[in-house]
């Protein structure tokens, strides 16, 4: 190939990119209304927080003008699928909104655009500082890393002062290995984006015992299944809490908000964007407890009697089924 050919093929290319890079764009804008619809339309948002149509598709262009004013690596659309978690806590319930690793507060200002409206606090937790140097066997974690994402607070507080509510919001500075375990205020709803496995370890570990009884947690990296499967880790919540695992909705590709990616991240093209989260309750089971009997072994105690499936199980779906059933037959007998 001759260097002219060679241009010729990098000028198509980065007219190619550009293209996608713009249909991206287009479709995250036109979309506003459908995010608006599917992920907040639900009643009790309304009935609890007086939200109208029109004040929805607000909030949500503005979420989705403020991830284009501060720098963030998380979509508008996770900040508008946690928003449609934590509008379906009751307002009685008691408990904080925490943030575990904000940069520059993309997400701290939307999220906080949250917590005004339901009336809570929003907990962020940051170094300020940057990542952390690497502990030992964190797959993660590199040196070269050192410093990166780092936002000032003056830096963040300016920008949630201007994008957001920065009165609701009190923020604790310091390493994650020292300020979250100190954490005392129940928690509804949280969200980690921390990258390194060390220290996605120390704020579930000192997180999850204030998590409410149905309290939300929210990850960032979801499309890295290694550091995923904490979440689905038996040995890990059996050491810590003695519990089953609650496993993690959208690990891989991120729950369904309408966007286009099918993963893994390592394959990415310019046409699809990780543009999701990943989510667990304090309630979910997400532990494989089905023992055959070639195995001559059994199955941990826990059992499913205490915890909730992501799913109806059969037991709960037969007697709708059953009535069905009988009803036809009925009709069917009338006729």
């Amino acid at each position: 190939m001759t260097e002219k050919d060679s241009r010729h093929k990098g000028g198509v290319e980065a007219r190619r990119k550009r293209f996608a890079l713009a249909m991206r764009g287009l479709y995250e804008f036109l979309s506003l209304p459908a995010v608006t619809y599917f992920l907040l339309g639900g009643p009790r948002i309304s009935q609890w927080y007086g939200l109208g149509w029109w004040s929805k598709l607000g909030l949500v262009y503005r979420m989705y003008r403020n991830t284009k004013r501060i720098e963030t690596g998380t979509s508008f659309r996770a900040h508008v699928a946690m928003a449609s978690k934590i509008f379906a806590i009751p307002p009685k319930t008691e408990g904080v909104i925490v943030e575990c690793g904000c940069w520059k507060g993309g997400t701290t200002a939307n999220l906080s655009l949250v917590a005004k409206i339901v009336k809570r606090r929003l907990i962020v937790y940051d170094s300020f500082e940057g990542l952390p140097e690497p502990a030992q066997g964190d797959r993660w974690a590199h040196g070269f890393g050192t410093g990166a994402y780092k936002g000032e607070l003056e830096e963040v507080r300016a920008n949630v002062t201007r994008y957001g509510s920065v009165s609701s919001c009190e923020f604790r500075k310091g390493w994650f290995s020292d300020t979250i375990k100190h954490h005392e205020e129940p928690v509804v709803a949280a969200f980690i984006d921390v990258d390194y496995q060390d220290s996605l370890h120390d704020c579930i570990r000192h997180l999850w015992p204030n998590l409410i009884e149905r309290g939300w947690l929210f990850i960032d990296e979801y499309s890295r299944l290694d550091y995923c499967a904490l979440f689905f880790s038996e040995w890990w919540w059996a050491h810590y809490f003695d519990r089953p695992p609650p496993g993690l909705m959208g690990a891989g590709s991120g729950i369904g908000v309408g966007h286009y990616f099918t993963g893994p991240l390592r394959e990415r093209t310019v046409y699809q964007a990780p543009s999701s989260v990943g989510m667990t309750r304090k309630d979910f089971y997400g532990m494989w407890d089905f023992v055959p009997e070639e195995a001559g072994m059994e199955a941990r105690p826990y059992g499913r009697d205490a915890w909730t499936s992501t799913a109806r199980l059969p037991e709960e779906v037969a007697p709708e089924q059953l009535a069905k059933v009988l009803q036809q037959q009925q009709s069917q007998e009338g006729s």
